[in-house]
This record gives structure tokens, sequence and C-alpha cells, in this order.
């Protein structure tokens, strides 16, 4: 059957081991959960601001890229997600600055909102790593505090940081380790 006549499924089984993984994704999401909780005024008071957004999403944007490795997911939602941080924050400097120069609000805001869009857009098909879609949420969500982008900048470089390391980069391990048990147990099969 051709993929513009595919009957669409409502309910499907998943592949054999998939829910396994699933589980194992979700149970490591959860424990950090607690830890990032329990840990989360510790932080603050070493002076280590986690933002817990920009930690957390990271597993979110982790897991939709679907079509690439683990080892490419986790470089994309990295530098992806940098690039949006830094151009979020590239777009209020240069607001600022044209704002400065005698330029209304709106078309202060406009012109480098638009060029960076356009280049989270058009450079992806030569920088999928930078440009990509995870860079494109970090750098809409970082709009949410548009007074704090500057200031919260190094606390979300450092929170994207630990939550690709601490919860991508597990569960890329635990995944492959149980990928690997599975095709033990078919080979001894």
């Amino acid at each position: 059957m051709s993929k513009s006549t595919e009957k669409i499924k409502l309910l499907q089984k998943p592949k054999k081991g998939k829910m396994g993984g699933l589980f194992i994704v979700f149970i490591w999401i959860a424990i950090w959960n607690i830890i990032y909780q329990l840990l989360h005024g510790v932080w603050h008071d070493w002076s280590i601001q986690v933002i817990n957004w920009a930690f957390f999403a990271s597993v979110t944007l982790f897991f939709m890229q679907e079509e690439l490795t683990y080892k490419q997911r986790f470089l994309h939602t990295l530098v992806g997600g940098s690039m949006g941080l830094l151009l979020a924050a590239g777009v209020s400097l240069s607001c600022k600055m044209l704002m400065s120069l005698g330029l209304d609000h709106t078309t202060a805001v406009a012109i480098p909102l638009l060029i960076c869009v356009a280049i989270l857009i058009l450079a992806n098909p030569y920088l999928p790593m930078i440009f990509n879609n995870v860079g494109f949420i970090y750098f809409i969500v970082s709009f949410v505090q548009t007074d704090k982008i500057i200031t919260n900048l190094p606390s979300h470089l450092v929170s994207l940081l630990l939550g690709s390391l601490i919860l991508n980069l597990g569960c890329a391990v635990l995944l492959n380790l149980y990928k690997k048990n599975l095709a033990k147990k078919q080979n001894v099969n």
C-alpha cells in the first residue's frame, strides 16, 4: 500500500521492546524530576540557577527527533537549543540598540526577530545540528520573559546543558543497554 493511500490507525501494537524502552525512559525522567525538586533549593544556594523548563524541555525535544541516532539527537538538542537561546538574546540586544537609534518598538523588534526566524528556517538544510526545531522552540520559549532574556541566558544555557547531559545522555545509555540486552536474548533464542 502506498503512503498516500495508507490507512490511519487509531490503535496499533508497538514493536517488540518499544514499551520496555519507553518505561525505562519514564522511570529515568521520574527519578530526575524528584532529584531536581530536591536539589532545586540547593542549586540556588550554590548560585547555580537551573531553570526547570530549559532542563526538562531538552528530553522532550530529544525524543521528538525520531529519525536521528541517539548521538545525533543529543548533539541536535544541545547545540540547537543553545543556538535558539543565543538568537533570542541577540534579538533582545538588537531591539534595544535599534530603539536607541530612534526606531519605534515594533520595527526594532520585527527586524531582528524576522532575521533570526529566517536564519533558523533557511539555514536548517545546510546546518541542521545548529539550526533546527529544538533551537526554534528554545528561541520562542525564551520570549516568555522578554525582560529577562539576557540576565537568564547563562542559567538557561546551564540548564540546557545539565538537562542534556543528565536526561538525554542518561536515556541514550540506558536505551542502548536495553537494546543490547534484547539483542542478546534474541540471539540466544
